[in-house]
């Protein structure tokens, strides 16, 4: 059960719509004293029909006993919270029970009163956007043996009410316009040119062209083996001790390590002079590539302090010619390796190229904005480069190196729906529109190099003769019935109309545009 208070300046429809509200089928109404409500039985009768229309129960709850038998009069059911019911009667009113009827004798008063109702049941169950006028009836006290003025001056009323809502607000206006249509169909090549603009003449619209660049290093297995023998080598430091004349060193010249071990200069060197200061020597350098002389593990070796040079000795240089080597010799290796075969370079392309192209693709495309369109035919992938390294490292895989790059050309859908629109405009009229569609393409062929792209289409459109529904609407404002059938039926391109004023009294369309309806179909 909801219970409603009602304001004293609450009018009947305003408390109909707080009822529809209302979830509950059975609503309390409490009612003040001197409430608008108790100035009028019909206000009562109104709410009851309303009652009825939604299945819901009303009871009037006040401690105004001139509310409550108003509501009884009309069939309600009231209570006085507080205190007995005061059976008192009107002097003009006689009930026999709760549901008394009123006279079959209907007289004009009350026709307009339930022609009232009615529109006010419409208004309050469609719930439209305006709202019934607050019209406050004067506060005037009758005397209760004056039942007659009573009835009469509450007609006039009504009869206002009526008039007000029948003239200024339930007047509407609808039209409905089915338009003559005509299909129209291009079956053709569109052309796409970076530089190009909307030309209808030769269906040419510009494109746009999007490329980008990836590179990867990769591995893959070595499966081919064969034998090795590799030669330890490193850098060694040459020093000069013995005069201040340089002395050149020829290519192949042999160091000796402390344990008998032969590594020879790479190149032929000029070990720079020696320097004099205070009277004293002063040893000179210079680094240079060394290389052991045999092949083997033998001769991968740390750090050595003196390796002495064969060829001086048994000559004063022999002790102010020597060699430092401060890091390692390493590379000396002797049995089998690892190397890529045939197969496995030609394997390793091609699924160096698919990792690129998949990765490659599914990032670019992407990047591309939605509002491109992109064709099968206009995408081009290719390799621009791939190193291979034959020497395999110690886990027996060799390395390549690729990059590769895609270029697409792609054009916005919308350009094309826009060259295609001013096609069907210039075959058929500029007073075409274009109402539906249907659009395919076929193979696009792409010229890259100079950035263009052709590709067929298979357009399918329904055309409709233009209808302005503002501009009408604005030309059939407080026209009558008849220049109104006049000015729709007279349209150009018109293949239907139904045009319809409400209610049923009104004979010319509204002023206000707000109350008027024009769809085109």
């Amino acid at each position: 059960m909801k219970k409603i208070s009602v304001n004293k300046s609450d009018e009947v429809s305003i408390i109909v719509e707080k009822i529809i509200d209302a979830q509950d089928t059975e609503v309390v109404l409490s009612i003040p004293r001197f409430s608008h409500l108790g100035e009028s039985l019909s206000n009562f009768h109104l709410l009851k029909r309303e009652a009825e229309a939604l299945e819901k129960k009303i009871i009037i709850e006040s401690v105004d006993d001139h509310i409550v038998e108003l509501a009884e009069m009309s069939g309600l059911t009231a209570v006085n919270p507080f205190f007995a019911k005061n059976k008192r009667q009107f002097a003009d009113i006689v009930r026999t029970n709760k549901s008394a009827k009123v006279s079959k004798n209907k007289n004009p008063i009350d026709e307009e009163f339930a022609a009232l109702e009615n529109d006010l049941e419409e208004h309050i169950k469609k719930k439209t956007a305006f709202k019934f006028p607050k019209l406050s009836l004067p506060k005037i006290s009758f005397p209760e043996w004056n039942s007659h003025f009573l009835t009469v001056f509450a007609g006039l009323i009504i009869a206002g009410i009526l008039f007000f809502l029948g003239v200024k607000i339930l007047p509407r206006a609808k039209v409905i316009i089915t338009a003559q249509t005509q299909n129209w169909e291009y079956n053709d090549a569109i052309i796409t040119d970076k530089s190009a603009s909307l030309d209808i003449a030769k269906m040419i619209m510009p494109n746009q062209i999007f490329s980008q660049k990836k590179n990867a290093q990769l591995k893959f297995p070595a499966t081919g083996k064969k034998p090795i023998q590799k030669k330890a080598a490193g850098t060694m430091t040459v020093y000069n001790s013995y005069s201040s004349d340089p002395q050149p060193l020829v290519e192949q010249t042999r160091f000796m390590s402390p344990d008998g071990k032969i590594y020879r200069l790479v190149k032929s060197i000029i070990v720079p002079a020696a320097k004099i200061i205070e009277g004293k020597i002063v040893p000179s350098s210079i680094d240079a590539d060394v290389i052991s002389d045999a092949a083997g593990a033998d001769y991968n070796i740390g750090p050595v302090k003196l390796f002495t040079i064969p060829g001086f000795k048994g000559s004063p240089k022999y002790q102010a010619f020597y060699g430092e080597s401060k890091g390692n010799m390493s590379g000396g290796f002797i049995g089998e390796v690892a190397y890529p075969t045939d197969s496995d370079i030609k394997s390793a392309k091609e699924k160096a190229e698919s990792i690129l192209e998949s990765g490659l693709v599914t990032a670019f495309l992407a990047q591309i904005p939605k509002e491109f369109k992109i064709l099968d035919g206009a995408k081009k992938y290719k390799i621009l480069e791939e190193k291979i390294d034959q020497e395999a490292d110690k886990d027996g895989s060799f390395g390549i190196f690729a990059e590769s790059q895609m270029t697409v050309i792609g054009f916005k859908e919308e350009d094309l729906k826009i060259l295609l629109g001013k096609r069907a405009k210039r075959d058929n009229g500029e007073d075409f529109d274009i109402r539906s569609s249907e659009l395919s393409y076929g193979l696009a062929r792409a010229d890259f190099d100079k950035g263009i792209l052709s590709f067929p289409v298979n357009f399918k459109a329904v055309l409709a003769r233009h209808i302005d529904a503002e501009d009408l609407k604005n030309k059939i404002a407080g026209k009558s019935e008849l220049e109104l059938k006049t000015m729709v039926f007279g349209l150009s391109g018109l293949k239907s109309a139904t045009i319809s004023l409400w209610p049923f009294w009104v004979k010319s369309v509204p002023n206000s545009i707000d109350k008027i309806s024009v769809i085109v179909e």
